[in-house]
């Protein structure tokens, strides 16, 4: 095996690691979220489904973006950008930021996890 491509399929298996730990975050901390910040449970689940509005948004533009741009590009600017999401998450006390950190979550949640599968050569051995 390749040691290039070994140690982008490390990465790319840390990454869905840690998308997967992010998902399952905010149930796992509802009750303080709830207490923290005074919100119901209407608006914690609008709080929770804000990745998922940017994961179908990422959808519907993903294909545009990689067309134009180059994968190790996407890779690096997304990276950076979710960084800056969950920080911001973990640092706000703004409701409104909270939603919006966590919908750009989702945006470059899909970006890193549909262009890490493409950059690792996962589809090609896919298509074998």
């Amino acid at each position: 095996m390749d040691k290039r491509l070994f140690s982008k399929q490390a990465i790319h298996f840390l990454t869905i690691v840690f998308i997967n730990f992010d998902h399952g975050i905010i149930p796992a901390c509802t009750q303080r979220i709830e207490s923290d910040f005074g919100i119901n449970e209407f608006e914690l689940g609008l709080l929770s489904s804000s990745v998922f509005a940017g994961i179908i948004i990422g959808s519907t533009i993903g294909a545009g973006i990689y067309d134009k741009f180059k994968t190790k590009s996407i890779l690096i600017t997304c990276s950076l950008f979710y960084i800056l999401s969950i920080s911001v998450f973990l640092i706000t006390k703004n409701i409104m930021l909270l939603h919006f950190s966590r919908f750009l979550t989702g945006l470059f949640q899909l970006f890193i996890f549909l262009f890490g599968l493409i950059s690792t050569g996962v589809n090609k051995k896919m298509s074998n």
